[in-house]
């Protein structure tokens, strides 16, 4: 038998059985030993924990091993040798120089020894190096969060911080791009642990892949987090420098539909101060050719439209960054100021062919057309951030920390335009309308942490508001053929002002004992909104409290294992597009409206997990999960005139998932590493709009990537992605499978990298939705263009630790769904 087929039958047997594996090793680790060791690693330039490093306790006598292990997350580890003698300890990083310990003597009457800490120094000619050889695990479990390492995925070169999440479970994403997670979009967007200026899938996309270190997937936060967000909250960490003097990085990236990008990132840091700035330019398309049939039934009339052509999506994203850390003694100051403009555009050019028949009479009339149509929103943006920490002297983790921000979105416009001409060149329909914007968003944090005495445990109080207010005033202008001109509907007018204020106080509890951690937490919110406009049935102001508890516990099976336990409660708040009160015009058959009555969906989330780690840092984990949501929020869509549906938001019932989500890391040799993950759960939706029986089905996808170190400075990446179908109150979306391929290669002296990503190979990608209800049936289909082809350069300077880019899926491939 060769090596591949023993080495992929290795491979199997470990997906297939690591639940045994597991057992065994739970029991060769069951030999306790009387003596430990223990102690922390740190990083010296800056004074940071490491975490993965890798220990390993000598017997000086004749330097056989006597027991290894790896760091945690804190830089903390204990190595526990099985008789008294001399040691010593050899601790590496990739990276850092290895060292070795003084040799030390554990006997009866020292059979606790605590290390002073071990500081790694930094090897310049390695740390080069660290791109291709050095590998983080992907995914690190933590009590109440998954942190995914940017650093391992390659594919998601020249992307967004979008594609780097796609890698994680459940995760999927639509043909306008809007991405969710076990079947919902309720999830906000955090940057550096601060609320980012956009929400859901539009802030993923304004964060270049280049710019990100990691990204946190709080799927059960704890109580201290803001409580908004049915799914959680996705926390993305930027790069920071931490190289004395001078250090820098550049990106480029374009590709074969003309989407371009360049960010930078410039630091300069010194004992006692930090400052950086960055800046990024990125424009970025998607277009995707586009086949919707759509019958809709009045009394009167049965009316069939089917739409051919094609459809784009284009995102533009300027901004520049300043920011200052400020080391005094115990206090670190920080602040910083950005500014910049965005702008996002979608549209298209169809064909139409239109039947009508009337209902009485079966007689039937037929129409011919062709239309343009587009959205366009843009603003421009301006945030200051400021921030205090400080830590008191009388005992580790003591501190006290606040935060202020304040974003002023002005000159904000979302422009629609819908035209439709007969074959003849005349036109027959269309719309103009404005939506011109000022909106404000303030946020206040202050935080206490009191360390227990037992150095494990610790107290957590604080409180926040947030703010956040919108003015704006919609116009419309409609065609009239009999005018041949286009005439301002002053009845469709509106002027509105919208507000919402919380204010938030929460509790945190947490410890650990021996193998046992848990932290439990109580939060109280206040929100008061209120939503002003010209239509008075519309016009109204809510009060509202509401309690959030979070428990989390974990449970250490051995020094490789572990199971975690969670429970949260979340609240997702409407959007105000959800409750805008008047009627946009997307396309020629397609209107939408919010309603203002719209509200917030409370959900309650229970997770179980487990996560093994053996040798090399190879991974395998597994989660079940169950979630229950009251008064889910999703769009409608219903007969509005003639050949015109009208979208709308409703609050269409409850819902319900429950499932499980595999994932493996395993370095199978020197060469080859693969990962994979797979969910499958189940959905369930109790709706009120639904004339059948509520809407079920079983969901799930998989994703299998091999990364092969073909040389040195040469890798490459193969991705293989299934999306299963998946199920809404008013239909379903087909499965779609697709192939990536990526590589990347570093020149001389590692300063200079490029990477070329190729995406749906196969073209084989897809997306098709079919809808009903009363009176109204849609088939739309749509087809990405691809196979796409992305070049990205990055060059650093002076030693700037640059992290290896993103390997994460990209299902963002399409362009028209909400049609």
């Amino acid at each position: 038998m060769s090596y591949f087929q023993v080495t992929v039958s290795n491979l199997l047997l470990t997906l297939l059985f690591f639940s045994p594996i597991t057992n065994v090793s739970a029991q060769n680790n069951k030999t306790s030993s009387a003596y430990q060791v223990r102690g922390r690693i740190i990083s010296k330039p800056d004074n940071t924990p490491i975490e993965f490093a890798t220990l390993i306790l000598y017997n000086v006598n004749d330097s056989t091993p006597a027991d290894y292990t790896t760091t945690d997350v804190s830089g903390n580890f204990i190595l526990k040798p099985k008789d008294k003698g001399k040691y010593f300890i050899k601790a590496s990083f990739v990276g850092y120089k290895s060292i070795e310990t003084n040799p030390f003597e554990v006997s009866i009457g020292r059979k606790d020894i605590v290390l002073p800490d071990i500081l790694l120094e930094e090897d310049e000619q390695l740390l080069s190096e660290v791109v291709v050889t050095g590998r983080k695990r992907q995914v690190v479990y933590k009590l109440d969060k998954q942190m995914i390492e940017a650093a391992d995925f390659l594919s998601a070169a020249g992307g967004t911080a979008a594609d780097i999440l796609l890698q994680t479970p459940s995760i999927r994403v639509d043909a306008e791009g809007e991405i969710t997670f076990r079947g919902s979009s309720g999830f906000k967007v955090y940057i550096d642990g601060k609320p980012g200026s956009l929400s859901g899938a539009a802030a993923l996309e304004q964060i270049s892949a280049g710019q990100i270190d990691n990204i946190e997937v709080l799927t059960t936060p704890s109580a201290k987090n803001n409580a908004d967000g049915a799914v959680g909250i996705i926390n993305i960490n930027t790069k920071k420098s931490n190289m004395e003097g001078w250090s820098g990085m550049v990106n480029l990236m374009g590709s074969s539909v003309w989407s371009r990008n360049i960010d930078f990132l410039v630091a300069l840091r010194k004992k006692d101060f930090r400052w950086q700035l960055s800046g990024e330019a990125s424009r970025r398309y998607v277009l995707s050719d586009y086949d919707q049939l759509k019958t809709i039934i009045t009394p009167e009339l049965l009316t069939t439209d089917h739409s051919t052509g094609s459809r784009e999506r284009h995102t533009g994203w300027y901004y520049l960054t300043s920011s200052f850390e400020w080391f005094r003694d115990n206090t670190i100051w920080s602040a910083a100021i950005t500014g910049g403009w965005r702008d996002r555009w979608r549209g298209g050019e169809l064909h139409y062919e239109d039947t009508y028949e009337t209902v009485p009479t079966g007689e039937k009339t037929y129409g011919s057309f062709n239309g343009k149509d587009f959205v366009h929103l843009y603003e421009s943006h301006s945030r200051i951030d400021l921030g205090v920490e400080h830590n008191f002297p009388d005992r580790k983790g003591h501190k006290l920390t606040a935060s202020l921000y304040g974003l002023y979105e002005g000159g904000a416009m979302e422009n629609f335009q819908t035209d439709l001409w007969d074959m003849q060149g005349k036109q027959v329909q269309g719309h103009r309308a404005w939506e011109y914007e000022y909106r404000f968003t303030g946020q206040l944090n202050a935080d206490y942490v009191y360390p227990f005495d037992n150095e494990t445990g610790k107290f957590e109080s604080g409180y926040q508001l947030y703010s956040y207010t919108e003015d704006g005033d919609y116009t419309i202008d409609m065609f009239d053929p009999q005018q041949d001109a286009f005439v301002e509907r002053d009845d469709l007018y509106n002027k509105y002002l919208f507000r919402r204020d919380i204010h938030a106080l929460y509790a945190l509890v947490s410890d650990v004992h021996k193998r046992f951690g848990y932290q439990l937490g109580l939060r109280g919110e206040y929100t008061y909104r209120k939503l002003g406009n010209n239509f008075e049935w519309a016009r109204h102001s809510r009060h509202r409290f509401n309690l959030f508890p979070s428990v989390h516990l974990s449970y250490a099976l051995n020094d490789h294992s572990q199971l975690r336990a969670a429970y949260t409660r979340r609240i997702t708040q409407p959007e105000l597009f959800y409750m805008e009160p008047y009627v946009v015009y997307v396309d020629y058959n397609t209107a939408q409206m919010g309603n203002p009555f719209i509200k917030p969906e409370y959900t309650n989330s229970v997770e179980a997990g487990y996560h093994y780690n053996f040798k090399n840092s190879n991974t395998i984990s597994a989660s079940l999960f169950h979630r229950a949501r009251k008064d889910k929020i999703e769009r409608l869509r219903v007969p509005y005139h003639s050949s015109v549906t009208l979208d709308s938001m409703a609050n269409v019932g409850n819902d319900y998932s429950t499932g499980i989500e595999l994932a493996a890391n395993l370095q199978l040799n020197r060469y080859w590493n693969l990962d994979a993950n797979t969910s499958y759960y189940f959905y369930k939706i109790k709706n009120q709009f639904k004339v059948d029986d509520d809407e079920e089905s079983w969901n799930w996808q998989l994703a299998v990537n091999n990364n092969f170190d073909v040389a040195k400075n040469t890798r490459i990446r193969m991705e293989a992605y299934y999306v299963g179908p998946m199920f809404s109150t008013q239909g379903r979306v087909d499965g779609f499978f697709y192939l990536n391929l990526a590589a990347r290669q570093q020149f001389p002296r590692q300063k200079l990298t490029a990477a070329l990503v190729v995406r749906d190979i196969l073209s084989s990608a897809k997306y098709i939705n079919t809808r009903s209800g009363i009176g109204m049936e849609t088939l739309s289909k749509i087809y990405p263009r691809s196979p796409l082809f992305t070049l990205t350069m990055t060059y650093t300077f002076n030693n700037f630790k640059s992290q290896r880019k993103a390997e994460g899926p990209n299902h963002d491939m399409f362009e028209g769904t909400n049609r």
